[in-house]
C-alpha cells in the first residue's frame, strides 16, 4: 500500500514530536508543523519528514493558507492530528482575558480553523480521510485552577463529537484523544510570539492555599500522578487513526481514552453522574409541560449516541 500522508500539529515537543517520529517508522509521510519548526526540528527532515510553519493561534486567514502549502508537498492529506494545544494555571477569578483568549485559541479555535481549512480538500478527494484531536481527561473532570484549560478541552471534545456526525456520512471520520497524566511540556508557558500573550506563570494571591494544596497533591508523588509514557501513547494514537494494531477490528470510536488515570477518573464521573440524575430525576422530568409523556424521541437518541453501529 501507498505510504499515508498526515499532518500533524504541535511537532516540537511532547506527544507530537514522539508522534512524527513513530508515524515515519510505520512507513507513512508526516507534515509536521509547529512554531519555528526549522530551528526546532530541522535535523529530522526526510524525504518521509516535512516541516511546516503553523502557528495555530494566527488566524483564519493565515492558517488558511499554511493548510494550502501543506496540502501541495506530498499532493494530498489522509490524517490530520490536531495536536497543538497548551496548559496553565490560575483561579478563575484572577483569569485575564489575555489569559483566556490564548488558553482557547490554542486548545479549541486553533484546531477549529485548521480543521474548517483543510475540509473542503477533504470533501473534494471525496472521503476516505481522518481527524484526530489531542483533547483531556478533564474534559470530563475539572480540576480547580484549571477551569479554563478543562473548559477549553470540554468544549474541543463536544465539538469532535458533532464534527463526526457532520462528516462521517462523507467518509471522514473523527476522534478525541482523552488523555491522563503524561510527562509533556503542556504546563510550561508559550514563548512569545505575534499572535499569542504567554500566560503567568502558576501562583495565585487570591487563592494561595487552594492552589498550594492542589501543587503539593501533584508534587507529593509527581510518577502517580503521570502514569503516560510517550513511547506507548504514540503507537496506540497512530493505531486508532489507521485501524491497525490495538485497533483493528473495533468499531470506530469518537472519543478514545489514553491513561489509567484517566480511564478511572472518568468512569467516577460517569457514575456519579448517574447517580445525580437518579436523585434529581423527579425534579428534571417536572419542567415538562402537562401531559407530556416524558417518553424522549429514539431517533433523538439515536442521533445524538456516541456508540457506533457493529
Amino acid at each position: 500500500m501507498a505510504p499515508l500522508i498526515w499532518l500533524v500539529t504541535g511537532t516540537t515537543s511532547g506527544i507530537g514530536k514522539a508522534l512524527i517520529e513513530h508515524i515515519v517508522s510505520r512507513g507513512d509521510k508526516v507534515i509536521a508543523s509547529g512554531r519555528n519548526i526549522e530551528a526546532r526540528l530541522g535535523p529530522l527532515k526526510s524525504e518521509s519528514l516535512a516541516l511546516l510553519e503553523l502557528d495555530i493561534t494566527a488566524g483564519r486567514s493565515n492558517i488558511a493558507a499554511a493548510v494550502a502549502q501543506a496540502w501541495s508537498i506530498f499532493g494530498h492529506i489522509d490524517i490530520l492530528l490536531n495536536n497543538a494545544g497548551m496548559s496553565a494555571m490560575s483561579s478563575a477569578e484572577e483569569a485575564s482575558d489575555e489569559y483566556i483568549s490564548t488558553m482557547f485559541n490554542a486548545n479549541l479555535f486553533g484546531a477549529m480553523h485548521v480543521t474548517t481549512a483543510l475540509l473542503p480538500y477533504l470533501r473534494a478527494r471525496g472521503g476516505g480521510a481522518t481527524i484526530g484531536f489531542t483533547s483531556s481527561s478533564t474534559a470530563w473532570t475539572s480540576l480547580p485552577f484549571m477551569s479554563h484549560y478543562a473548559a477549553s478541552k470540554a468544549a474541543l471534545s463536544a465539538y469532535v463529537e458533532a464534527l463526526h456526525k457532520e462528516v462521517s456520512p462523507l467518509g471522514i471520520r473523527c476522534v478525541a484523544f482523552e488523555c491522563g497524566g503524561f510527562p509533556t511540556h503542556l504546563g510550561q508557558p508559550r514563548e512569545s510570539s505575534s499572535s499569542s500573550i504567554a500566560p503567568p506563570a502558576f501562583g495565585s494571591e487570591l487563592y494561595p492555599a487552594g492552589l498550594g494544596a492542589l501543587l503539593s497533591m501533584f508534587g507529593s508523588d509527581p510518577p502517580r500522578f503521570m502514569p503516560g509514557d510517550l513511547s506507548k501513547v504514540a503507537p496506540r494514537i497512530v493505531d486508532v487513526l489507521k485501524r491497525e494494531g490495538a485497533a483493528a477490528g473495533r468499531p470506530w470510536a469518537v472519543r478514545v481514552v489514553f491513561g489509567s488515570d484517566a480511564h478511572a477518573s472518568i468512569k467516577q464521573k460517569c457514575d456519579e453522574m448517574l447517580a445525580l440524575l437518579d436523585r434529581w430525576k423527579d425534579v428534571s422530568y417536572a419542567t415538562d409541560r402537562d401531559g407530556y409523556d416524558h417518553v424522549t424521541s429514539s431517533r433523538y437518541l439515536e442521533t445524538v449516541s456516541i456508540l457506533e453501529k457493529e
